[in-house]
């Protein structure tokens, strides 16, 4: 009898264990998976410069906030409301980019009330087109929050700060 008890409890709690729990407080090792998954995406869809494949990782009202260092775009902080706002702003950025490499540290995952937040150091470089500059490095972090959409993580609040850039 005990040794069936043992079993039973066995059996209910070992996916638990490997799939990193399952309470709603919690994400599944999946749900870690399919959230850095996002944000290598996010890099993917911005140096292949597949804009469709890009916008398909932001919820439609997604709200992006860039803080750029004083060396990148003369500095300052940008705004941007919704899903077709922000991907037409990176098209236009990108469009003077022969090419682009977007490589991310690992990220950190924090989950709160339903929202993953990912905190993944930054550093892109940009092959420009013209002769006037070969390249630019940025260095900084992503801040990004999402949440579950109809299964799929989608990003609702996105944040880069730059730190450094030459």
């Amino acid at each position: 009898m005990v040794v069936t008890i043992k079993k039973i409890l066995l059996t209910l709690l070992l996916p638990i264990f490997i799939l990193g729990g399952t309470m709603a407080d919690e994400l599944t090792t999946s749900d870690r998976l399919d959230i850095i998954d996002v944000m290598s995406s996010y890099a993917r869809g911005i140096d292949t410069k597949d804009f469709d494949f890009y916008a398909t990782i932001f919820s439609d009202d997604v709200e992006v906030n860039i803080i750029y260092d004083p060396n990148f775009r003369s500095g300052g902080k940008v705004t941007l409301k919704g899903k077709g706002e922000w991907v037409t702003y990176v098209k236009e950025a990108v469009s003077k980019y022969q090419s682009s490499q977007h490589m991310m540290g690992n990220p950190l995952i924090v989950y709160e009330n339903g929202i993953a937040k990912v905190r993944t150091d930054i550093q892109a470089t940009h092959y420009y087109k013209g002769a006037e500059q070969e390249k630019s490095t940025l260095w900084g972090n992503y801040n990004t929050h999402m949440q579950k959409e109809n299964g799929k993580w989608k990003v609702i609040k996105h944040t880069l700060t730059s730190i450094g850039s030459d």
